[in-house]
């Protein structure tokens, strides 16, 4: 009896996370929807798209940001600069921690470092500005004054992303090869003028590339995951 009603128990478990998750997904692709007509509103009105808004959160997202992204990927380019030295000096191979730091800051660690903290920074301050609109009803009074709130509030903020991302990534790479170049200088004994020439030898334009191209990306997945619990229902999404 105790055994059936534990396996029922987690059959009810299992069943309401997949509904929560088909809900979830439902309101994402939802949505993705409203935006891409609005974009497409846009783009046939050009005189439509609010390039204040945009400048502004442009500011807030990608200049304010520029600080901590910088500083967060130096030291990360640092501290993969400092333990590729110490393992691969065992293989007479330090140099080789040149390779290891253009590769993997330029192709990954850089995007994925600066999405985490626009996540986290700009995502969480965009949850709460659309939550306390929606709380005070300011919302619905734009609609009731004739304006599509995801054209006022929603694709600004998305296209901002679009822009910022990209740019704060390429900050990151810079920030991170720094670090990685005055670390293996003072630590590996590494002269930045042999760091460099070795750089250019380990990478290529799809190396850098590569992690810009998933910039954009990572906005949109941003973007998709503060929309998801708030904006779908702050913006009366139906489900």
């Amino acid at each position: 009896s105790d055994v059936c009603s534990s396996d029922l128990s987690m059959l009810v478990d299992i069943g309401a996370n997949v509904a929560s998750a088909g809900r979830d997904l439902m309101a994402g692709v939802a949505f993705l929807g409203e935006v891409t007509v609005s974009f497409l509103r846009v783009l046939a009105r050009p005189d439509h798209l609010r390039l204040t808004s945009i400048v502004f959160h442009l500011e807030s997202f990608g200049f304010h940001s520029l600080p901590i992204i910088a500083l967060i990927n130096f030291l990360v380019g640092g501290i993969v600069a400092q333990q590729g030295i110490f393992q691969l000096s065992r293989f007479g191979a330090s140099t080789f921690t040149v390779d290891l730091i253009g590769i993997l800051v330029l192709r990954e660690l850089a995007v994925l470092l600066t999405s985490i903290m626009i996540a986290g920074r700009s995502g969480s301050a965009i949850t709460a500005e659309l939550g306390s609109m929606k709380m005070r009803e300011e919302i619905d009074a734009m609609r009731v004054m004739g304006l599509d709130p995801v054209d006022v509030l929603v694709l600004p903020r998305l296209l901002a992303l679009l822009i910022a991302l990209p740019l704060l990534t390429f900050v990151a790479d810079l920030s991170a090869i720094f670090g990685g170049l005055l670390v293996s200088w003072f630590y590996g004994n590494i002269n930045p003028d042999v760091f460099l020439a070795r750089l250019q030898d380990a990478i290529t334009i799809n190396t850098f590339l590569v992690g810009l191209i998933k910039a954009p990306v990572m906005a949109l997945v941003i973007d998709h995951n503060i929309n998801t619990e708030v904006i779908a229902v702050s913006f009366g999404v139906r489900i």
